[in-house]
């Protein structure tokens, strides 16, 4: 084989293996991260998992504890959004009513979950996927937290909290089990 043979016969073999780490099997990473998550958690949706990861531009590229700080990123503005909403609901509300404090209360809850989901990314950007684990299962706890708070007083959750509980719930189950994976 002349010299010049085998560097083509090398760079092909090259664009083959660079070809087969590109975007579609980088994309395999998050469907195969999302699939092993819904395996080890029923409460796991993958469409949502791969949908959501997939958001991101970075998860193409990312390894499984990019995965892990990709997942988290959407929790901020949605506990943002439902502290908003409750504030909102709270300041409608007539003073020294239950509701009132309920919402009161949900608003501390959100504020705490943002708080340990700083933790939590701080925890995995360490690699301390232990804390990160207990500080994200804080955060996720959020929602039904609040939720709980109209419950033993009686009342059913506003549609505008209730609404958005669940999609912060799927997503905060969704970081949990990939940060299990780590």
């Amino acid at each position: 084989m002349t010299p010049h043979c085998f560097c083509m016969a090398i760079f092909v073999m090259l664009i083959i293996a660079m070809s087969s780490s590109s975007p579609a099997a980088a994309g395999d990473m998050v469907a195969d991260t999302c699939e092993r998550c819904s395996r080890s958690n029923p409460n796991v949706n993958y469409t949502l998992c791969v949908a959501s990861l997939s958001s991101y531009p970075g998860s193409r590229r990312a390894d499984l504890h990019g995965l892990a700080l990709i997942s988290a990123m959407p929790l901020r503005p949605g506990l943002a959004g439902i502290a908003s909403e409750a504030r909102e609901l709270r300041d409608r509300a007539a003073p020294g009513s239950a509701a009132r404090s309920c919402l009161e209360a949900c608003m501390a809850v959100f504020r705490d979950a943002a708080y340990d989901l700083g933790k939590a990314v701080s925890a995995m950007e360490e690699r301390r996927y232990g804390d990160a684990k207990t500080a994200m299962s804080v955060t996720i706890d959020a929602p039904v937290t609040c939720e709980d708070e109209f419950e033993e007083q009686g009342m059913a959750t506003p549609p505008a909290i209730k609404g958005k509980s669940k999609p912060l719930f799927q997503q905060g189950v969704i970081s949990l089990a990939i940060i299990s994976l780590l």
